[in-house]
């Protein structure tokens, strides 16, 4: 404080601390010392609105609002909203970065946006690539709620909060034609969000918006198909044809695992982009096996495939074709003695070796041949000695069990109701007994009848109604 002296020291207080502050401030600006006195301003104005209003004046006056803005009160104390509106213009003429950090840095009732938005919007029509600009926009549309328009320029930008702000605020109808560009964005991102909410964008509308983007399109029906195979099955044609084009190491794998898609339009791409190994499939698949396995000894020289080829189609025509097509490659000869031992006779093969021919291992090959028919038949012996064995003690059971005695209810034939057990021999007659215990004179029942007619009648199941003997 600085005082003056008057009357022998009877006026000691002629200027208070205030007065003297806000002088000080003065002395400051007219010396250009703009940021000492706007640091200043926050110990000197405290919380007088009015005070902190005039200053502020001043700092306008010589266009200097970008000292004096980190210093405002944002907190209980707030100034009038002009104010705020005033030092935004400020930096938005000069310094369009410092705008942009103080519109996401202040809260956003400190000044009317709309207000601030029309001159952003304003700006823009002489710069309208400004991305800073822009940022700042998408962040005051987001202040205002106005999500829509925030979720436009941030896409635009392919601005990382995009899906923040999808989630946050459930913009999927916002999105419904902006996939494309939001798919481009962030690809990986953008197709976990599409496929964890099919019930708000469904699989059609993003395939037809798409379209003018096949990778993308294939990115998208890709992790369909991986997610649920048979969820979006009207595309696996479609499929097919992104596959070959973009990723045809999964394209093999995909026509393996669907059914959905046409077999014939199938085969014809794989022929035109010469995809090999997927129209042996396909071929094998509509049941030309023949040209199958040619395609596989001929373009791919793979013995191994071509047997398996054969092994899984079983077919005795394709194991000839496969031996007549290998009669002119030695290492496919080799391949074949040591594998089709149990499906072809290897006879058939070595006559038609033609003579002079170098068959590489072939001794070995031989070996391993005999080696295989023997052990066929060391099988085939035990399997008979087994099944010996099973025959006679199943027949030695069936001869126990048919020695039995057998209990009748009634002495009585089930046909013609006669006693069966007579005293007389001269009425005496054969009679049949059955498992479920019925019984019958033989000349009731039918001519070589096995069924018993009571159980018969009934529906009984025939184990119980077989003749157990005859007598």
């Amino acid at each position: 404080m600085v005082c003056a002296m008057k009357n022998d020291g009877k006026d000691l207080k002629r200027h208070n601390v205030q007065d003297i502050s806000r002088a000080y401030l003065t002395y400051l600006l007219d010396g250009e010392s703009f940021d000492e006195a706007a640091r200043l301003c926050v110990k000197i104005l405290g919380r007088n609105k009015q005070r902190w209003e005039e200053e502020v004046y001043k700092f306008a006056r010589i266009h200097q609002l970008k000292a004096i803005a980190p210093y405002l009160p944002r907190g209980d104390l707030r100034l009038d909203p002009a104010i705020y509106e005033m030092v935004l213009n400020e930096f938005l003429h000069s310094d369009y970065e410092g705008f942009r950090q103080l519109v996401k840095e202040w809260p956003s009732d400190i000044y009317h946006i709309p207000t601030v938005i029309n001159v952003v919007i304003d700006r823009l029509c002489a710069e309208p690539d400004n991305s800073t600009l822009l940022n700042a926009l998408g962040e005051l549309y987001t202040r205002e709620a106005s999500y829509d328009k925030a979720l436009a320029i941030y896409l635009r930008l392919k601005h990382e909060g995009v899906f923040e702000l999808i989630h946050k605020h459930s913009l999927f109808h916002s999105i419904t034609d902006k996939i494309e560009m939001l798919v481009d964005f962030d690809r990986e991102r953008a197709v976990k969000l599409l496929l964890e909410n099919v019930d708000k964008i469904p699989i059609d509308l993003v395939v037809k918006q798409l379209e003018t983007r096949p990778d993308l399109q294939h990115a998208y029906l890709d992790r369909l198909f991986i997610k649920d195979p048979h969820r979006g099955q009207q595309y696996h044609g479609l499929q097919v044809r992104l596959y070959a084009r973009y990723e045809p190491t999964k394209l093999l794998s995909f026509l393996r695992s669907s059914s959905y898609y046409p077999l014939q339009r199938a085969l014809e791409e794989c022929q035109q982009k010469k995809l090999i190994p997927e129209t042996v499939f396909l071929l094998g698949r509509i049941g030309n096996t023949k040209e199958a396995l040619a395609l596989i000894t001929r373009e791919l020289r793979d013995v191994d495939q071509a047997i398996e080829f054969c092994k899984e189609h079983d077919e005795k025509e394709l194991w000839e074709d496969l031996v007549s097509q290998s009669l002119d490659k030695p290492d496919f000869i080799t391949v074949l003695l040591h594998n089709i031992g149990t499906h072809v006779d290897p006879i058939i093969l070595i006559r038609r070796i033609k003579e002079g021919m170098r068959i590489p291992q072939l001794r070995d090959s031989l070996v391993k041949i005999i080696q295989d028919y023997n052990l066929q038949i060391a099988l085939r012996e035990g399997c008979k000695r087994i099944l010996v064995k099973d025959c006679y003690q199943l027949l030695h059971r069936l001869a126990k069990t048919q020695c039995k005695a057998v209990r009748v209810e009634h002495q009585i034939c089930q046909s013609c109701c006669n006693k069966l057990i007579v005293n007389d021999i001269r009425f005496a007659s054969s009679m049949v007994v059955f498992h479920c215990h019925h019984a019958f004179h033989e000349d009731c029942l039918a001519v070589g009848s096995m069924t018993c007619t009571v159980c018969h009648t009934q529906k009984r199941p025939p184990g119980e109604s077989s003749a157990l003997f005859r007598q």
